[in-house]
């Protein structure tokens, strides 16, 4: 949801809560009986469609992480046996070409590290013989890994997709509010007025609570600087596994951008180049239950970023 539409989901709730606190004062009147089903159905629509969208993404981007740890692993455990056959003979090229740290390929960008991986996959195939008979590994091992890399291919697209999937959703989203909420200003409001007379206090606490109250939800953005060789906390509410974050590195410096378990946890960061935008979804940024969004300045001097939540 968008923050207008938390901010007009809450009014329904409200409604809803204050409406059934007094259904004894209501309940003997069946139009305003009728037309609280309707406004309890669209409701339970919201709910639903909410639910699948939070669901959607989380899949999505799950998917896509899973996806991305299992090859860096297969990656990992080829590149020692490569590195070592390399050192055995003073292949230096070899080395050099494949000699990647986990930090090195968890820190890389989606494409970068799908070509590093494809790199490690092409000099295993070029060295098999001499890997198999002497360095441990096997042919499953190299055929395995390719597998890996065509899965992780397909997955690079989903936190792409995760986007579309929840722009259908929140249009989904605003026809079932404005539906719902059409019900209220076409039928309960008017039925409501009965009661102004008889139960007064029913009637006041109703039209209080049809009230649209802005919770906060729309301070979306986040700018700051960050300093030479820092880890800074921009935010510490990102608990939200499904939400899609804009990421965008204002500055000149390269910076790292993750979601920790806490203010000094980098969880599992993306690199953002000067000038880049990234969007990356919460999950892809570090593990669930982690809600401290962080960036990192390795470079020398200040670096800048600008963070939009949508």
């Amino acid at each position: 949801m968008t923050g207008d539409q938390e901010n007009r989901y809450s009014m329904i709730l409200v409604v809803q809560e204050i409406l059934n606190a007094n259904s004894s004062i209501w309940s003997g009147v069946p139009a305003f009986v009728t037309a609280f089903g309707e406004y309890e159905t669209g409701i339970s629509s919201i709910n639903t469609t909410r639910l699948e969208q939070e669901k959607d993404l989380k899949g999505i981007a799950e998917d896509k992480r899973v996806k991305e740890n299992e090859m860096i692993l297969q990656t990992l455990g080829l590149i020692g046996p490569i590195v070592a056959y390399a050192n055995v003979t003073s292949n230096e090229q070899l080395r050099q070409e494949v000699d990647y740290s986990d930090r090195e390929l968890r820190r890389s960008r989606d494409t970068v590290l799908e070509n590093k991986c494809q790199i490690v996959q092409d000099r295993a195939n070029t060295h098999s013989v001499d890997l198999i008979a002497s360095y441990g590994v096997t042919a499953g091992m190299i055929t395995d890994h390719a597998t890996t890399i065509t899965d992780y291919h397909g997955a690079i697209a989903g936190p792409r997709s995760a986007i579309a999937v929840k722009k259908t959703h929140t249009e989904t989203l605003e026809e079932l509010l404005k539906s719902t909420i059409g019900i209220l200003s076409d039928k309960l409001d008017q039925l409501v007025v009965v009661f102004k007379t008889t139960n007064p206090q029913f009637e006041s606490d109703y039209m209080n609570a049809r009230i649209i109250v802005d919770l906060g939800g729309r301070q979306y953005t986040w700018t700051g600087d960050v300093g030479a060789g820092i880890i800074k906390n921009i935010m510490d509410a990102a608990s939200n596994d499904a939400t899609v974050w804009e990421l965008t590195n204002t500055g000149t410096e390269g910076l790292q951008i993750g979601r920790g378990a806490d203010s000094s946890d980098m969880g599992t960061p993306v690199t953002v180049g000067a000038g880049e935008t990234v969007t990356k979804t919460a999950i892809e940024l570090g593990a669930s239950g982690n809600k401290y969004l962080n960036v990192q300045n390795e470079s020398g001097t200040e670096g800048s970023y600008k963070v939009v939540r949508d």
